[in-house]
C-alpha cells in the first residue's frame, strides 16, 4: 500500500501545481496567438510538416494568380482584336452594298456614281486604318507582325466608275469578306477553346488549392476558443489551489507544538 511522504524540504504538490500553471499559461497564450492571427500555424514549431506543405501550396497559389492574370490579359488582347475585326467586317458589308448600287447602271447618274466612289474611298481608308493601327498597348494586333493576333490584309481602292468595274469590285470585296470571316472564326475559336478553357481550369485549381491550404493553415475558431476557455479555467484553478499547496508542510509544524 503506498503512502505520501510528509516533507518540508520539497513541496511536491506545489511544484506540480506550478508546472501545471505554466503549461496552462503557455497553452492559453498559444490559443490567444492563433485567435488573434487567424492561423493555426504561426511558427514552424506549431506544425513542422503542415507548415512545409502549406508553404508549398502558397507558392503554387501565387504562381496561379500570375498565370490567371497573364491569361486574362491575353483574353483582353483578343477581345480588342475581335472588336477591331468586327468593325472591319461591318465596313466590308457597307462597301459591298455601295458596289452593288454602283453596278446598277440604269438607275444612277454620274453625280450618284461620284458620291458612291467617294464613300467607297472613305470606307476603304477607314478599313485599312483600323487594320494598321489596332493595338493592345504598344503591340500591333492585325498586321501579322510578331505577337499580333491575326494577319489581316489591306483592301485596295475599289473603282466604281462604271457598272463593269463595280461588278469586279463586288468580286474582290467578296473574296476579302471570305478571308476576314476565316480570321474572325480563328480568333473566336482560340478565345473559346484555348484561352477561356485555360482560364477556367486555372481558377478551379486556384480555388481547390486555396481551400486545401486553408484547411491546414487557418485556425478553427470554434475549437480554438474552446481550448482558450479550458486553459483559462485550468490556469485560474491552478493559481487558486497554489494558495493551499503548503497545507501538508504546515500540518508537520503542528507536531512540534
Amino acid at each position: 500500500m503506498g503512502y505520501s511522504l510528509l516533507s518540508i524540504n520539497h513541496n511536491l504538490p506545489a511544484l506540480n501545481l506550478h508546472r501545471s500553471i505554466q503549461q496552462s499559461s503557455w497553452h492559453f497564450g498559444k490559443s490567444m496567438e492563433k485567435l488573434a492571427s487567424g492561423l493555426a500555424i504561426n511558427h514552424a514549431s506549431d506544425d513542422p510538416a503542415g507548415l512545409v506543405i502549406s508553404e508549398k501550396m502558397r507558392t503554387r497559389i501565387a504562381s496561379l494568380n500570375q498565370e490567371i492574370e497573364n491569361v486574362s490579359n491575353q483574353i483582353n488582347k483578343y477581345n480588342t482584336a475581335d472588336s477591331s475585326l468586327m468593325q472591319m467586317r461591318s465596313q466590308l458589308t457597307e462597301m459591298r452594298s455601295l458596289a452593288v448600287a454602283a453596278a446598277n447602271e440604269g438607275t444612277i447618274d454620274e453625280g450618284m456614281r461620284r458620291a458612291y466612289q467617294s464613300e467607297m474611298d472613305n470606307l476603304a481608308g477607314s478599313y485599312n486604318r483600323i487594320r494598321n493601327t489596332a493595338s493592345f498597348g504598344s503591340q500591333a494586333l492585325l498586321d501579322g507582325s510578331e505577337g499580333s493576333v491575326a494577319a489581316a490584309s489591306e483592301i485596295p481602292a475599289q473603282d466604281l466608275s462604271t457598272a463593269e468595274n463595280a461588278g469586279k469590285a463586288i468580286e474582290r470585296i467578296d473574296e476579302e469578306i471570305q478571308r476576314l470571316d476565316s480570321t474572325l472564326s480563328n480568333v473566336g475559336a482560340y478565345q473559346k477553346h484555348d484561352l477561356q478553357r485555360t482560364l477556367s481550369n486555372l481558377r478551379v485549381e486556384h480555388q481547390n488549392l486555396t481551400a486545401a491550404e486553408s484547411t491546414i493553415r487557418d485556425v478553427d475558431y470554434a475549437a480554438e476558443f474552446t481550448n482558450l476557455l479550458k486553459n483559462q479555467i485550468m490556469f485560474s484553478a491552478g493559481v487558486s489551489l497554489l494558495a493551499h499547496a503548503g497545507f501538508a508542510s504546515n500540518s508537520l509544524l503542528s507536531l512540534f507544538e
